[in-house]
């Protein structure tokens, strides 16, 4: 079973990747508009990594703190639970840069390939 805990922390990796895919396209987009927007935005890809990286460890280290078990328990815990939030992260990164994309393709109504 999943924890509260557990699922309060994928959904905020989660939309903080997806955030972190937004910002990575538009950066160079609104740079077009306002070099200040544009830098703002390509920082806020590393502040959503960083961000989900705080938040994940500190996850971790709560779930693996009060866990009952031997070393390589925790461990194997530790080294999945992190996985798991790599891999959320990066998924909803790809998702936000696709979607941005999608949303590109309709607003300049470019032909479809």
């Amino acid at each position: 079973m999943v924890s509260p805990l557990l699922a309060d922390t994928l959904v905020l990796v989660g939309l903080v990747g997806f955030y972190g895919g937004l910002a990575r396209d538009l950066a160079p987009t609104t740079d077009l508009l306002d070099r200040r927007l544009g830098l703002g935005l390509s920082l806020g890809v590393y502040v959503a990594g960083g961000v989900a990286v705080l938040l994940s460890l500190a996850t971790v280290s709560v779930k693996v703190w009060r866990m009952d078990g031997g070393t390589f328990a925790v461990s194997t815990s530790a080294v999945g639970f992190s996985l798991l939030f790599a891999v959320v992260f990066g998924l909803f990164f790809r998702f936000g840069v696709a979607v941005y994309a999608v949303l590109l393709r309709i607003g300049l109504n470019l032909p479809q390939r």
